[in-house]
C-alpha cells in the first residue's frame, strides 16, 4: 500500500513507483485525502484508491488547528480498517501528513514500512516517521542521514521522461536543430517572477537561441500578448501548460526553473539548469535542493528577489557556453537517479522479503 500525496510533485513519482512494483507481479493499492492530487490521479492511473480523514496542519494556530487535532483519531481507524482490509506485506509513505496515520499504524502493527522522502528537506511527517518505519528513501543525498536505515535512491521519474528523444522534442516544437533551446517553467501553476523576468529579458531581442517558455494557465496570456508586435522575438513561443513534458525536455539545452521536485526530472536529462528557488516553500526546502545541486556542478542558483534580465541573460548565455555546458551535463547525470523507482521497489522488495514469517499484531 502507497500512502501520501497532496501535490502532483508527490503523486506522479509514487505512480512510477507503483508501475515498477505492479510489473513486477505485486498487487499495489494507494491511501490519501479527498482533497489532494491523489484523489483524481490515482484512480485516472488504474489503481485503487482509499480515502483517510485527516486534515493537514497551519503554521498559525487558530480554529483550522483543532479541526486537524480532531481528525487525527479518525484517521486512526480509517487506517486501522484500511490495514485490516488491503493487508498489506509493506506501506510506503511518500511524504505529506496524508502519510502519517497509515505508515504509523503499519510501524505499531509490526507491517514493514518505507518512507520516501521526495526533497532534499524532510518534511516534518517523514522526521516522525522516520522514527519508525524499517527504512528511508532519500531522493537527495543528505550527510547527516546516513546507516542502515537510509537509502539514497533518488526520485521516482515517469518512463516517458526518459524515453522522449530529442528529435522527438524537436519535431513538437518546430525548432531547429542548429540552434540551441532554453526552456523555461515554473511549476504546475507558472511562476510570476520567472515569466516577468524571461520576457523582460529574451521577448523583444533576436537571441541566438530559441526560447520554449511554460508560463502557467494564470499569466499565459499576459506573456502571449507580450509576444506580439513587430520587434517579438521570433524565436521565443510561450504555452500555457505541457501534456507532453517529456519532449520539452529532451529538445532543451538549458533549463529555467524552480527548484521543486522537477529538479529530479532536469538531472535525469542531464540538462544544466538556473534554479530560482521558490522563496515560501516550506522550510525552504527548494533552497537545499538548489544548493545540492550547484555543489555538485550541475546548475547555478539565484535568489528570486535578485532575479532581473541581466542576471537572467548572463546565467543563460554561462548555461549555453558548450565547454561550460559539457562539463554541468556530465554532473547532472553523474547525479541523477533515472532507476530511482526500482531502487525503491528493491527496497521495498528486500525489506517484505527479509520479514517474512515475523507476525503482524
Amino acid at each position: 500500500m502507497i500512502a501520501g500525496g497532496g501535490t502532483a510533485g508527490h503523486v506522479v513519482p509514487a505512480l512510477a513507483l507503483a508501475d515498477v512494483l505492479t510489473k513486477r507481479g505485486h498487487e499495489v493499492g494507494f491511501c490519501g485525502t479527498d482533497r489532494g492530487m491523489e484523489r483524481r490521479l490515482v484512480p485516472r492511473a488504474g489503481y485503487p484508491f482509499s480515502v483517510v480523514r485527516i486534515r493537514g496542519f497551519t503554521r498559525r494556530l487558530g480554529l483550522s488547528t483543532l479541526h486537524t487535532l480532531g481528525s487525527i483519531p479518525v484517521a486512526g481507524v480509517d487506517a486501522w480498517r484500511l490495514l485490516r482490509a488491503f493487508r498489506p506485506d509493506c506501506v510506503v509513505g511518500v511524504g505529506a501528513y496524508a502519510s502519517g496515520p497509515i505508515v504509523a499504524e503499519a510501524a505499531v502493527r509490526r507491517i514493514p514500512a518505507v518512507a520516501v522522502e521526495m526533497d532534499s528537506y524532510m518534511g516534518w511527517t517523514n522526521r516522525i516517521l522516520s522514527w519508525l518505519v524499517d527504512k528511508v528513501c532519500l531522493s537527495f543525498p543528505d550527510p547527516r542521514r546516513t546507516g542502515d536505515k537510509y537509502v539514497y535512491t533518488g526520485r521516482p521519474l515517469r518512463p516517458a521522461l526518459l524515453a522522449a528523444t530529442r528529435e522527438e522534442g524537436w519535431a513538437r516544437f518546430g525548432l531547429h536543430p542548429d540552434k540551441p533551446v532554453l526552456l523555461v517553467f515554473g511549476g504546475s501553476l507558472g511562476s510570476h517572477t520567472l515569466n516577468r523576468v524571461t520576457v523582460d529579458a529574451f521577448a523583444h531581442v533576436r537571441t541566438p537561441f530559441q526560447v520554449v517558455h511554460v508560463t502557467g494557465e494564470r499569466e499565459y496570456e499576459q506573456v502571449a500578448a507580450a509576444l506580439k508586435g513587430p520587434d517579438a522575438n521570433p524565436l521565443y513561443q510561450a504555452h500555457p501548460f505541457l501534456d507532453d513534458f517529456p519532449l520539452a525536455l529532451a529538445a532543451a539545452d538549458a533549463v529555467v526553473a524552480r527548484a521543486g521536485g522537477s529538479v529530479a526530472e532536469v538531472l535525469a536529462r542531464g540538462i544544466p539548469s538556473l534554479l530560482v528557488p521558490y522563496p515560501l516553500a516550506a522550510g525552504d526546502h527548494q533552497t537545499v535542493n538548489a544548493r545540492t545541486v550547484v555543489e555538485a556542478g550541475a546548475a547555478l542558483m539565484v535568489a528570486d528577489a535578485e532575479l532581473d534580465a541581466r542576471r537572467l541573460s548572463e546565467a543563460v548565455a554561462t548555461l549555453l557556453d558548450p565547454g561550460v555546458n559539457v562539463r554541468m551535463r556530465r554532473a547532472a547525470l553523474a547525479l541523477a537517479r533515472p532507476d530511482a523507482a526500482d531502487r525503491i521497489a528493491d527496497v521495498v522488495v528486500e525489506l517484505v522479503a527479509s520479514s517474512a514469517g515475523r507476525p503482524h499484531d
